[in-house]
């Protein structure tokens, strides 16, 4: 690797959508199951520090993913914080977050009708009061709500942040990259500030048998990058530099 003054901090966090279907029928009623397993790093090198949770999504206190069905609505809420200790001064930086969509065996799907299916679970919604430590509820997709959402309902919900963009450039099908843009669309992540990429795993009320054995197994795998902005004068070159120390989108250990 060449050597760079900028500092790189990455982090990730795994997490498993199982969608283990089971052939339950209760009346009208499907049961299927989910797993999930989670790892959380988080590299630090010099002072600039990032830090990537989600506090609602807990499997082994609220057996969160254990039992999904057809209708099901549950947060989750993958946040990236600047944590970086500000007794050693400010430490503004640029930050993307990677979601890989993945089988049960850990590859990328590449069936288009499997990825648009899975596209259709993840929301983003802005009455979310959940963060990077705590959890939190909403007024709009709530929680365990019966019967659930349809499709028709979740049209009008973004599948991320709107203070996050696409990085069409950069994202493939099963692996697609978020820039931070901000509010004020500099892409700047001060100390102190977080984001959240999205807030909430639908399965949509009207999937039928076969959409549900589609997806059966997916894993979404999200990892967070971010550059010291010191230096970098718009986010695109920031982007250049990450693939520059990371050889391209990809979370590496520092």
């Amino acid at each position: 690797m060449k050597k760079n003054n900028f500092l790189l901090r990455a982090g990730k966090i795994v997490i498993c959508i199982c969608l283990c279907t089971a052939t339950l029928w209760k009346g009208d009623t499907m049961s299927f199951f989910t797993d999930k397993d989670e790892k959380i790093n988080r590299f630090t090198t010099g002072n600039l520090t990032v830090g990537l949770k989600e506090p609602e999504w807990d499997p082994k206190k609220d057996n969160d993913g254990k039992n999904l069905y057809p209708g099901c609505t549950l947060y989750k809420n993958p946040t990236v914080k600047n944590i970086t200790d500000s007794s050693y001064g400010e430490e503004p930086c640029y930050v993307r977050m990677k979601v890989e969509i993945l089988d049960k065996q850990g590859e990328p799907i590449s069936d288009m009708e499997k990825l648009n299916l899975i596209y259709k679970t993840i929301y983003y919604d802005p009455e979310f009061k959940g963060s990077y430590t705590n959890t939190g509820e909403s007024i709009k997709l709530v929680q365990n709500r019966k019967p659930g959402y349809s499709l028709k309902e979740m049209t009008s919900y973004s599948m991320i942040n709107p203070l996050w963009e696409k990085d069409t450039y950069r994202s493939g099908k099963a692996s697609l990259v978020f820039n931070y843009k901000g509010k004020d669309g500099t892409g700047i992540l001060n100390n102190g500030e977080e984001s959240m990429l999205f807030t909430t795993i639908v399965i949509p009320t009207d999937w039928d048998n076969r959409q549900i054995q589609l997806v059966d197994g997916y894993r979404l795998d999200i990892s967070v990058q971010a550059v010291q902005a010191q230096g970098i004068t718009a986010p695109k070159e920031a982007w250049a530099v990450m693939d520059q120390l990371t050889g391209g989108a990809d979370e590496k250990d520092i």
